[in-house]
């Protein structure tokens, strides 16, 4: 209690005049009067229990809750899918519409907030060369390795992927990768565009030695098609493909168990269908690569642009 109210309590009760010892304590009377609650009372409005959609229906929190752990129970989202993206979801999935603070306070009362943590470095700026606007104009491409339990060795996943749309081209897995496996894995890439797309393509890697083989060279000089290095220790130069293996290993590798390499064949077969259909990217306003693709052509896209 402050020292000035014990003062006044004091001479109050052995019957001094009250105004008097107020003022000469300097203490105003609703300060002398204030008893704080012994009930601690909850600030705002109280929790409603439902979210109004857009159509003007009601969904109760309850099924709220248990579409977030459908979305939790899906090894897609075990690690990855923070609440913020989780709004959108259930909006593309459910027609629902929530408030991202609540959706929040859901995800965190029944446990399922993401928690890992994403450390970002720090990268020096180097001037970009490419501004990319439309799809089929920059392709990356990079090599990952992961581990097969079953077997207690390493597998090798390429692939070639288009920095406008984030969609994954065409991919190469198997147990090496070989200058030859590049040269098939992107022949199979270049058969889905047209030789229009083709001439005005340009790829994109760092120094590898699969990249640098003479093999390699000869086959983009066949081809007529124009492939970039990225500068030594610039990996920002390929920030789109490292990011994809980021998710890949994050969302792909840290959640999976492979018994063999065929085991490995068949999840990443179904992951890729996955990532390219139905994974939605915040870059690309929350929609997955092909829907993307499809905004795009329909003209609903254009003012996208990456810089690369």
């Amino acid at each position: 209690m402050d020292q000035r109210r014990v003062v006044a309590h004091e001479y109050i009760s052995k019957k001094y005049p009250k105004k008097k010892i107020l003022k000469f304590v300097n203490l105003s009377r609703s300060t002398f009067y204030y008893k704080p609650s012994k009930i601690n009372k909850k600030r705002g409005r109280p929790v409603p229990g439902y979210s109004v959609n857009k159509n003007g229906t009601l969904t109760p929190d309850n099924w709220i809750v248990q579409f977030l752990k459908n979305y939790r129970s899906n090894i897609n989202f075990q690690n990855a899918g923070g609440y913020r993206a989780l709004h959108y979801y259930l909006e593309h999935d459910y027609q629902i519409n929530v408030n991202h603070k609540k959706l929040y306070r859901l995800c965190k009362e029944n446990k399922l907030l993401l928690r890992r943590k994403k450390k970002i470095k720090k990268i020096k700026s180097i001037a970009n060369n490419i501004e990319v606007t439309r799809p089929n104009q920059l392709w990356q491409f990079d090599i990952k390795y992961g581990y097969i339990h079953g077997e207690d060795r390493a597998f090798y996943f390429l692939v070639y992927i288009d920095i406008f749309t984030k969609e994954i081209q065409s991919y190469h897995l198997g147990k090496n990768c070989t200058k030859e496996d590049l040269k098939i894995t992107l022949k199979s890439a270049l058969n889905k565009i047209s030789k229009q797309e083709q001439d005005r393509l340009i790829i994109r890697s760092d120094n590898g030695p699969q990249m640098s083989s003479n093999a390699f060279k000869d086959y983009i000089k066949e081809l007529d098609i124009t492939h970039e290095f990225t500068p030594v220790r610039c990996p920002n130069k390929n920030a789109y493909v490292e990011s994809f293996f980021s998710i890949f290993d994050t969302e792909f590798i840290q959640v999976r168990y492979f018994n063999s390499m065929k085991d490995v064949h068949k999840q990443v077969r179904e992951w890729v269908y996955w990532y390219n259909q139905k994974r939605l990217h915040g870059s690309l306003k929350y929609l997955s690569p092909l829907k993307f693709k499809e905004r795009y052509i329909d003209g609903n896209a254009s003012e996208i642009k990456f810089c690369a």
